[in-house]
């Protein structure tokens, strides 16, 4: 990717330029102060999809997690009831469904 790297003063006189490579362009722009790296500047949609990546990263990470501890209780002879497991998968998507309909809200309220 390729790096564009501005002054902080330019985010002053030179914000028309540092849109348009964040907007048009797509691309992050560098604030440096005395040489080093303080700021990056983004469009909002580059923002918006960093976050939603992180998020759905995270989301994995937690699935990992409970396959790895569920398959250390299978090799130690732990079980549970496939029914309990079951309620638990639904409250948990509905806790998410819930989550996902009050940040809707939110964005649209």
């Amino acid at each position: 990717m390729k790096a564009i790297i501005r002054p902080m003063t330019d985010l002053a006189k030179k914000m028309d330029e540092i849109e348009h490579f964040c907007i048009t362009e797509s691309l992050p722009v560098y604030i440096t102060k005395k040489g080093t790296g303080r700021l990056v500047v983004l469009g909002h949609a580059n923002y918006e999809n960093l976050m939603s990546e992180l998020e759905k990263i995270k989301e994995e990470n937690e699935l990992y997690k409970s396959l790895i501890q569920a398959a250390g209780e299978s090799r130690r002879g732990e079980s549970r009831d496939v029914n309990d497991v079951l309620d638990e998968l639904d409250a948990e998507l509905r806790e998410r469904e819930d989550d996902d309909r009050q940040t809707e809200r939110k964005v649209s309220g």
